[in-house]
């Protein structure tokens, strides 16, 4: 299991089960978070498999990220990569 931390300053980020789903609830704080955010949909939607992570976005830079099981681990590592994460580690 991942275990991650935000800054609250750059992000606010809630997290909950939907189903199979786990959907996430973002909220950026900066410019240059909505473009580290869009370079995670980028390597999302340029895959093949299309309903991996569904992003929808909101007025006031405030985004719903539906992310399948599966690709949970995948989805927390690319917003690490993307610096929209403090911290990213393995728990037991």
């Amino acid at each position: 299991m991942l275990t991650y931390q935000i800054d609250p300053s750059v992000l606010d980020l809630q997290e909950s089960q939907d189903g199979t789903d786990i959907e996430f609830n973002i909220k950026l704080h900066h410019g240059n978070s909505v473009d580290q955010l869009r370079l995670v949909q980028q390597v999302f939607d340029s895959n093949t498999d299309y309903t991996d992570a569904l992003f929808y976005a909101y007025a006031n830079h405030e985004y719903k990220v539906i992310v399948r099981q599966e690709h949970y681990n995948d989805f927390l590592i690319e917003l690490f990569k993307a610096r929209l994460l403090r911290s990213l580690e393995w728990a037991e």
